[in-house]
């Protein structure tokens, strides 16, 4: 069983990212997705494209408090299922130098690592940096390919280009919208082996910044006029300083799909009209009562939370 960690901050497009790489390679895989918090959203986009099989954990971060259950969930999964392959997608407050680490400890001769890969968002990765730069940095540190999501015709990727080659000059730099990428390059990150990682240094042993999450579900609105009132309400920090929110909320007589990375957001509309309802808030000094009186009806308040209290801190 080959191992491909595709890392990268809260909302840098992972998910897409994978769904990507799974349409252009064809190759059989298991998925290990690791949710910050209580809700499986990206794990149920990726069960929804295919008949893929995805684990999911949502209990604590792989880099850190889970990385033992991280180690033995690999190991069932290369015992019983034995793929081919596993993409671990690790929560986007996870050092990905740790993930790594703990992988190591479970690599034998059918176990092994593959070259790892980091999404960053074009749009939202100065902010990102900003707010959480040991993390950010670190991901790039330790990555084999670094690829830059979210690209428009206006995008500019000098910035992010030079602090690769700062942090990471050995790391392969990937601008290109996803659609100009050849298959074979996609179908090559499932070939390469795993390179040797810079080592950082003792500022980067310090504590991370810790975050809270909540999620809800039962969530409602009166319509989509509501929703874009509140995404707005909810990137200038009314709600607390978010760093990602997204989920899935009826809006009056429709269903939709939000998500918000730092400033900036986007709704989609749902075909399927039986997805569940939830959404998760991640970021810092959340105004908990706040989100869930403005996003759930009273009837549901009292059981729409799925957990008071969840915060991530990072322990070596």
């Amino acid at each position: 069983m080959k191992i491909l960690v595709v890392s990268g901050c809260l909302g840098a497009g992972k998910t897409t990212f994978i769904q990507e790489l799974l349409r252009r390679s064809g190759k059989d895989v298991v998925i290990y997705e690791n949710e910050y918090g209580e809700a499986d959203i990206d794990a149920r986009r990726l069960r929804s494209d295919s008949d893929l099989q995805v684990w999911e954990s949502v209990e604590n971060c792989i880099c850190c408090s889970g990385k033992q259950d991280f180690a033995s969930s690999v190991l069932t999964i290369s015992n019983t299922l034995d793929p081919e392959y596993l993409i671990v997608e690790p929560t986007g407050v996870a050092r990905l130098g740790n993930v790594l680490d703990n992988l190591s400890q479970v690599e034998w001769e059918r176990i092994s690592q593959l070259a790892p890969v980091v999404v960053v968002d074009a749009l939202s990765w100065v902010q990102q940096r900003q707010h959480a730069q040991q993390i950010f940095d670190d991901q790039i540190m330790h990555a084999a390919t670094v690829i830059v999501s979210k690209l428009g015709a206006t995008s500019d990727t000098d910035g992010i280009r030079k602090l690769v080659e700062q942090l990471n000059p050995q790391a392969e730099f990937v601008a290109l919208l996803y659609k100009d990428i050849p298959d074979e390059w996609w179908s090559s990150l499932l070939l390469r082996g795993r390179t040797g990682t810079l080592e950082t240094s003792d500022a980067y042993n310090a504590v991370s910044p810790e975050f809270e999450t909540m999620a809800l579900e039962h969530v409602e609105l009166p319509s989509p006029a509501h929703l874009i009132w509140l995404l707005d309400a909810l990137s200038a920090g009314v709600f607390g300083k978010l760093a990602r929110a997204k989920g899935t909320i009826n809006c009056g007589n429709q269903k939709l799909r939000f998500d918000l990375v730092e400033r900036s957001w986007a709704i989609t509309g749902i075909e399927d009209n039986q997805e569940e309802t939830r959404c998760v808030f991640i970021g810092e000094e959340l105004l908990r009562s706040g989100l869930r009186e403005t996003f759930v009806p009273a009837l549901w308040r009292e059981h729409a939370e799925l957990r008071h209290e969840h915060h991530h801190e990072h322990k070596d």
